[in-house]
C-alpha cells in the first residue's frame, strides 16, 4: 500500500509542497500504514539532521553511534519494543543511514550541487545565422566568436534592445558565471514577448531561465520553471527539463 508514495513524494510532503486533498490523502495513509509511518519519520529525522549539521560530519556521527548502540544491545535488541529509548536511538540512526547511504548515497549528498546540475544540463546554444545590420549583427557575430564580454559591451551600447539581443546577452551571462544578470535578460524577454505579437525564443527562454536559477540557487524557482516546461510535451526542451533530475533539486533544497 506505501509503495503508492516513493520517496519524493514523502519529502514533498515534509517540505508542505502537497495540495490539500493530496496532503489529506497522506495523512490518513500515515495513520494506517506503519510501514509509511517509518519512511516518513525516517526522512524527517534526516532532514533535521542534515540542515542542524554538516552532511560528512553528521554521517561520520550517526555511522559511529550506530555502532555503539549495536555493541551495546546486541544481546537484548531481539527484545527491544518500539517504544523503548534504544528503539527511538536507533530511529534516529537509521533514519540518516538510510536515507544518505542506503537510500540515495552519500557520494549523491556530496556532489550535487548548484554549479555540478547546472554543468550537467547544460547546453551551449549553438547561433547559426546572423541578423544583417548594425549593432544586431556585431552582437551576433561576437556570440558565434564566443567573445561574451564582448557581446555583452555591444549589448549594453545598443539603444534599440530585441528579444534576440536580450536572449544572446543572457547566454553570454551563464558563460561568464553571472545567472543574476541573466536572470535579468531572460525574464525582459519573457515580457516583450507578452506585450507583443513578435515573439521570439519562447521555449529557449523557458529552458534557460530554469536553469540559471539552478546556477543562482533559486531552486524552487527553477523546479516551478521545469515543471511547466514538463507539463507540455510540445515544448523543444520538454526531453531536457524531464532529464534533469527532481531528486537532485530535492537535495539542493535540503542543503539550502
Amino acid at each position: 500500500m506505501h509503495d503508492k508514495y516513493p520517496d519524493e513524494n514523502i519529502i514533498q510532503y515534509i517540505d508542505d509542497e502537497m495540495t490539500m486533498d493530496e496532503k489529506q490523502a497522506f495523512e490518513n495513509l500515515l495513520q494506517q500504514d506503519a510501514v509509511l509511518y517509518e519512511r516518513y519519520q525516517f526522512m524527517l529525522a534526516a532532514k533535521q539532521a542534515i540542515r542542524s549539521k554538516g552532511l560528512k560530519e553528521q554521517v561520520g556521527k550517526i555511522q559511529e553511534e550506530y555502532i555503539q548502540s549495536l555493541n551495546r544491545t546486541a544481546v537484548t535488541v531481539a527484545h527491544i519494543s518500539r517504544k523503548h529509548s534504544f528503539f527511538k536511538t536507533f530511529m534516529r540512526v537509521a533514519a540518516v543511514l538510510i536515507f544518505v547511504v542506503g537510500g540515495y548515497g552519500v557520494f549523491e549528498f556530496s556532489t550535487t550541487n548548484n554549479d555540478s546540475l547546472y554543468k550537467s544540463s547544460f547546453i551551449s546554444y549553438q547561433l547559426i545565422v546572423n541578423r544583417g545590420g548594425g549593432r544586431s549583427q556585431q552582437i551576433d557575430s561576437l556570440y558565434i566568436a564566443e567573445n561574451y564580454n564582448a557581446v555583452i559591451t555591444a549589448f549594453n551600447a545598443n539603444a534599440q534592445k530585441k528579444q534576440e539581443d536580450y536572449f544572446l546577452a543572457g547566454q553570454s551571462y551563464l558563460h561568464l558565471n553571472k545567472p543574476d544578470e541573466a536572470i535579468s535578460a531572460f525574464q525582459q524577454i519573457e515580457k516583450m514577448n507578452a506585450s507583443t505579437d513578435r515573439k521570439y525564443f519562447v521555449d529557449e527562454t523557458d529552458f534557460y531561465l530554469a536553469l540559471a536559477y539552478i546556477k543562482a540557487g533559486r531552486i524552487s524557482e527553477a523546479e516551478k520553471q521545469l515543471n511547466a516546461i514538463a507539463s507540455n510535451k510540445q515544448h523543444m526542451f520538454y526531453n531536457k527539463a524531464e532529464d534533469i533530475s527532481r531528486l537532485k533539486l530535492k537535495i539542493l533544497k535540503l542543503k539550502n
